[in-house]
């Protein structure tokens, strides 16, 4: 998934099928099943899929998240590892991480066995209140140990003073700009590449928020947020003419306006 001049490649950490009771909270069948039902599959699930992107900056090469690592073990995921190895890339091959936020399918993969950075030649940026949440007490406070991961990379890049904390907008390599986008969780960030490609992180978790930005998922934190978020970046995506791609999201694509409203068209590589 090239970014005009600046090639992309989508790392594949896994895939999965997941009701749309999570993907939409309160979902009504009677509501809104008429628009998602053509996306389930045999069991009634909606196929997604937990991705990375590396980017070839000139600067070298960035790496947006890192998926699960070891953190869910039960699941056929843990991947981008292997997807970095089958591209040639080593881990300390790896200039720059952006970490869009904390979540287990995010930041898993940034440590080793021993919890040893996994990426120790990188730079690691992370937005400062996304840094502050994971760190906090609500944030230990969560069910199943939802928290640990997150806790368990960032004390390993702070330790071996490998993170970096923004605020902002903020340029991390050429070509690379990471922005604010909360909601999903409280410093979430999405990333701009080569002002060709929107990499909305998780603030879409399906191609069906492009055209209904108001259905949020239980896994946000913020829905009423990120809400907001996801019509900012639909704005931005659709008069720059940006190709807008996601971690969970199975196709990518232009956004177009329509009314009121907006709608993806899937690129021809999704």
């Amino acid at each position: 998934m090239d970014a005009g001049s600046l090639p992309c490649h989508v790392l594949i950490d896994g895939w999965r099928t997941v009701s749309p009771r999570f993907v939409f909270e309160g979902y009504d069948d009677a509501v809104q099943g008429e628009f998602v039902r053509p996306y389930l599959d045999a069991e009634g699930k909606l196929p997604g899929r937990i991705a990375a992107l590396l980017v070839e900056s000139a600067d070298g090469l960035v790496l947006i998240d890192a998926g699960n690592g070891r953190f869910a073990p039960e699941l056929d995921v843990g991947h981008v590892h292997d997807e970095l190895e089958t591209l040639g890339v080593h881990p300390w091959d790896i200039r720059c991480v952006i970490i869009t936020h904390g979540h287990a399918d995010h930041v898993g993969g940034l440590v080793g066995p021993r919890d040893e950075p996994a990426f120790p030649d990188a730079r690691h940026v992370i937005h400062r209140v996304e840094a502050e949440f994971w760190s906090s007490a609500e944030a230990e406070a969560l069910p199943n140990g939802a928290g640990l991961p997150a806790q368990t990379a960032l004390t390993a890049l702070l330790d071996a003073e490998l993170l970096d904390t923004v605020e902002g907008g903020a340029h991390v390599a050429t070509g690379v700009e990471a922005i604010e986008a909360p909601g999903h969780t409280p410093g979430h960030l999405a990333v701009v590449v080569n002002d060709a490609v929107l990499w909305a992180g998780d603030t879409f978790v399906s191609q069906l928020n492009v055209p209904h930005p108001e259905w949020v998922s239980l896994s946000d934190m913020d829905g009423r947020t990120n809400e907001a978020t996801r019509r900012r970046l639909l704005e931005r995506a659709a008069a720059a003419g940006l190709r807008l791609a996601g971690s969970h999201m199975p196709v990518s694509g232009t956004v177009s306006r329509t009314g009121d409203g907006y709608e993806l068209r899937p690129s021809e590589r999704s």
